[in-house]
């Protein structure tokens, strides 16, 4: 008897609808060669043994067709393996966690340069990877205002919350955590923060040409999105464009995790219901919860090892970090399996 499969399908359900008995999805492994039986295609053309069908099977004949029909499938469309896993988790576990972006310049030739072109020298930002960024003066009172209108020495670090910073400035862009800012002392005030301040000092201006400059500064601070963070930003809160890089792709790969435990979950729950039993969806949740843990924990010793090398900081520190939550959450996964089979064996 030829099977075509169907969307949904898997050898165990296959099984039970022919035989009648789930558990002997590993005859239909075993007749058609299968190497991997839980990459099962759509479309696919399965060899089932005619005698050893069962009296009490869910017949649905519309799926047994000829090899004929199986030339008019429109699409054959891999499915998603039952065990695949990507425990990989960025050193950003939420992809959705607030950047403020800050255009510095690194380079000690260019702020050179660029201070030439604007008749004033620029201040030059070594590394903010390896040693954050400090304000001119930390311990000022300076207000908000007065530092939107270039007033010196400030306890505030300007920046933008547009993707890739205020592009009207000179420099290189670096990413700013703002919880991690935070949990450092630093304090964070917004566009309007800023704005409102400008207000307040145009108020009591008494020149027309300097209340018409406080308004100009005010359209830029709205039109740059500007925020200032005041105080010390840690190094551990900056990641340049290659470490941003790096972490997005791998924030990328760790959704597609997530997407992946997803479906095994909705495949385990699948054959719960079927079997009339908790035992397949407790032992996948096993195989999950031990697998993500596993990868959290390896993550903390990938970082914690890139340290004791000297890479804290930077794009080698988030693969340092990635490398360990994969081969933690692999270890781990594959740990939890051998304990859940023998609640269910997938």
């Amino acid at each position: 008897m030829r099977y075509v499969v169907a969307p949904g399908d898997s050898l165990w359900l296959i099984a039970r609808k022919h035989y009648g008995d789930g558990a002997k999805w590993r005859l239909i492994a075993e007749d058609n060669l299968l190497a991997n039986p839980n990459a099962l295609l759509v479309g696919q053309v399965l060899q089932l043994r005619d005698e050893m069908q069962g009296s009490n099977r869910q017949r649905e004949p519309e799926r047994f067709i000829s090899t004929a029909a199986v030339s008019s499938e429109v699409s054959r469309q891999a499915r998603i393996p039952l065990v695949s896993y990507v425990f990989v988790l960025a050193d950003e576990i939420n992809p959705l966690s607030r950047k403020l972006v800050r255009r510095v310049l690194v380079n000690p030739q260019m702020a050179a340069a660029a201070g030439q072109q604007l008749g004033r020298p620029l201040a030059v930002f070594p590394n903010p990877e390896r040693f954050g960024f400090q304000p001119t003066d930390a311990a000022s009172r300076l207000p908000a205002g007065r530092h939107a209108l270039g007033m010196k020495p400030s306890p505030f670090l300007s920046t933008s919350s547009k993707p890739l910073g205020a592009t009207r400035f000179t420099g290189e862009p670096f990413w700013i955590d703002v919880n991690k800012a935070i949990d450092a002392g630093a304090t964070l005030h917004e566009t309007e923060e800023i704005v409102s301040d400008l207000e307040r000092i145009a108020q009591k201006t008494q020149s027309v040409d300097a209340r018409k400059r406080i308004q100009t500064i005010s359209e830029l601070v709205r039109s740059d999105r500007e925020a200032l963070v005041r105080g010390n930003v840690p190094p551990g809160a900056v990641k340049g464009a290659a470490a941003m890089g790096a972490t997005r792709v791998l924030q990328g790969v760790q959704i597609v995790g997530f997407a992946m435990t997803a479906v095994n979950l909705a495949h385990a729950t699948e054959k719960s219901i079927d079997q009339g039993s908790i035992k397949p969806i407790a032992a996948e949740s096993i195989r999950q919860a031990g697998g993500w843990a596993a990868a959290w924990a390896g993550m903390k010793l990938g970082a914690a090892g890139g340290a004791l090398l000297g890479i804290e900081t930077g794009p080698g520190a988030v693969v340092s970090a990635a490398i360990g939550g994969l081969v933690g959450g692999t270890a781990g996964y594959f740990g939890f399996d051998w304990i859940a089979d023998h609640l269910d064996e997938n």
